[in-house]
């Protein structure tokens, strides 16, 4: 399956080792660019990217970005992703859930 991910956080990170050890080719992306991959490509063998590289991934588009950022994300991101592609947003609705000094509570 060839996959690209977006964003190379805690999720986006994990994806990326664990998608390339099971053998996928992964296109992994930021927000600071593909240079600043340059340890997580070396360490799983994925390809570091522009975001736009890592949404033409023709089966799977993960995207893993806090969803205050997704706003930031080029308008065309999509253009050139195929249609048959699925993509999927990690994204977590509740800022609440897991800040600091904050209560936490059971969102609906």
């Amino acid at each position: 399956m060839d996959i690209g991910i977006i964003g190379s956080g805690h999720i986006g990170g994990t994806l990326t080792r664990r998608l390339r050890g099971l053998g996928h080719p992964v296109t992994v992306a930021n927000s600071r660019g593909p240079a600043s991959l340059a340890a997580l490509a070396a360490e799983t063998g994925a390809t570091a990217g522009t975001v736009h590289e890592a949404a033409r991934a023709r089966d799977l588009v993960i995207v893993t970005i806090p969803q205050r950022a997704v706003p930031s994300l080029p308008r065309d991101l999509f253009a050139a992703t195929p249609a048959s592609t699925a993509v999927v947003d990690t994204g977590n609705y509740y800022p609440s859930c897991g800040t600091a000094g904050s209560p936490r509570s059971t969102p609906g």
